[in-house]
């Protein structure tokens, strides 16, 4: 939705946003996998404890301490992989995104005109508009543009109307250029009367290559850059424990997960399913407040996110010992 909003206004091309959305998706996949094992976990459990699957198997001989033991133990390898993403893969995707959207060029400026919209480039001192654009978005028609110059002092500026306007590049400099069909030229300092009306069949000009802006996002660092834990950069450190927190958060959701999916076969296997996705919520919305807490300095650098999984990993325990008193 927000690159759908930036598109909408101009600030990014139409075509980038199915690039941005797949460079996305490795981000995603680490943030959701620590959700889909906690899901997964609650009801594959819950369905061997609704279809009393889980009570022959303890009569076998495997109770709820071999349960945990194995599902902790796919819980590092998936810990470990949403690992190499935040680590790893986070930091690329991250670049290649800030890259995407750096892009210039005459190309994205035309990629990015809204027809029936005034758009200013280099801070006001150009405007152009563009009354409609054919389904290519490749020739313009009806279009103004207007530039600001100092000469002598003065602000002088030239005004241009052209029925038809479409880019080309010099093979031989490189450079794009828009070329300007049947339309008029005015050239003159406001208040004054000199002025200079030109007509024409084919006027040339070159337009400046915008530059999306992009703030300075330390999502792009490296996280040998981030190091050391203890860092006077809360930024830094924030970053680098939030890149850590992710991979222990499957590892505390699986010590919650095992004991909570055990449920009453004749409640079903959904019975804990809603308290389950409640507390994942509570979880994963206190570590983005967690995160800028520590940012904006309302909590210590050596607490940072950490304190979050605490309560979690306590819960967790005093539910394994619970399903433990039960047995």
């Amino acid at each position: 939705m927000r690159y759908l909003s930036r598109a909408a206004s101009g600030q990014i091309p139409a075509v980038f946003i199915m690039k941005l959305m797949m460079l996305e998706l490795p981000n995603l996949m680490g943030l959701l996998l620590p959700l889909g094992f906690y899901m997964a976990l609650l009801v594959a459990y819950g369905r061997l404890y609704a279809d009393s699957e889980m009570t022959v198997l303890q009569a076998c001989g495997y109770g709820p301490n071999q349960l945990l033991k194995h599902s902790f133990i796919l819980a590092v390898g998936v810990s470990l992989f949403v690992l190499i993403i935040m680590l790893w893969a986070s930091p690329l995707i991250a670049v290649e995104r800030a890259k995407l959207l750096r892009t210039s060029g005459i190309q994205t400026l035309i990629k990015t005109i809204v027809p029936g919209r005034f758009r200013e480039v280099r801070g006001g001192r150009q405007v152009f508009y563009v009354e409609k654009m054919n389904p290519a978005h490749t020739v313009a028609s009806n279009v103004f543009l207007a530039r600001l110059d100092d000469k002598d002092e003065k602000n002088q500026w030239d005004v241009l109307w052209a029925d038809k306007a479409f880019a080309q590049t010099d093979k031989k400099t490189g450079e794009d250029y828009i070329i300007f069909s049947s339309g008029k030229a005015y050239k003159g300092v406001p208040g004054h009367a000199e002025y200079q009306v030109a007509e024409f069949n084919q006027y040339k000009a070159r337009l400046p290559h915008p530059v999306v802006a992009v703030k300075e996002d330390i999502r792009t660092a490296k996280t040998s850059t981030l190091l050391p834990v203890l860092n006077s950069d809360r930024r830094k450190v924030a970053e680098l424990q939030w890149r850590l927190s992710v991979p222990i958060m499957v590892l505390t959701l699986t010590f919650v997960a095992v004991p909570l999916s055990r449920v009453n076969p004749r409640n079903g296997k959904f019975a804990k399913l809603l308290p389950a996705i409640i507390l994942y919520i509570i979880y994963a919305n206190f570590m983005f407040v967690a995160r800028d807490w520590l940012i904006q300095g309302k909590t210590p650098i050596w607490l940072g996110i950490w304190w979050i999984h605490v309560p979690v990993l306590l819960l967790g325990m005093f539910l394994v010992w619970r399903n433990q008193v039960k047995v």
